[in-house]
């Protein structure tokens, strides 16, 4: 168990600041504040989001033209930061049905994380 929470805190410490990151952008991207409306000139807030949206829609740095700047290292490290968020939840998962005497209120909330979000993506 020792050996788990270690490689949890680990993982979890290596990609915190890009899980932050994509967490963010991708809050201001789902209503879709990052778009550049086509008609009417775009705000300044509209640019900066717009910006700061492209590592995580293009795999570039910001001011950059995915066309030419687009950085498959970027991605790797994108797709590891999936892979080990992940595997940090999965740790995680297992640590809480380990350690807690309260095992039918971890199985609960899960099942909830589970039927929640599917619930409220059903309802119009």
């Amino acid at each position: 168990m020792r050996n788990l929470r270690r490689l949890h805190l680990y993982l979890g410490c290596l990609f915190a600041p890009l899980l932050i990151y994509f967490a963010l952008s991708g809050c201001w991207q789902l209503f879709r504040l990052n778009d550049l409306p086509k008609k009417d000139p775009a705000t300044r807030v509209q640019t900066v989001l717009h910006e700061w949206s492209k590592p995580h829609t293009n795999s570039t740095a910001p001011g950059n033209s995915p066309k030419e700047a687009r950085s498959a290292l970027f991605n790797g490290f994108a797709l590891l930061m999936g892979l080990g968020l992940s595997t940090t939840s999965i740790l995680g998962v297992i640590m809480a049905l380990q350690m807690t005497r309260q095992r039918k209120l971890v199985i609960g909330c899960l099942l909830g994380g589970v039927t929640i979000p599917l619930v409220l993506l059903l309802l119009k």
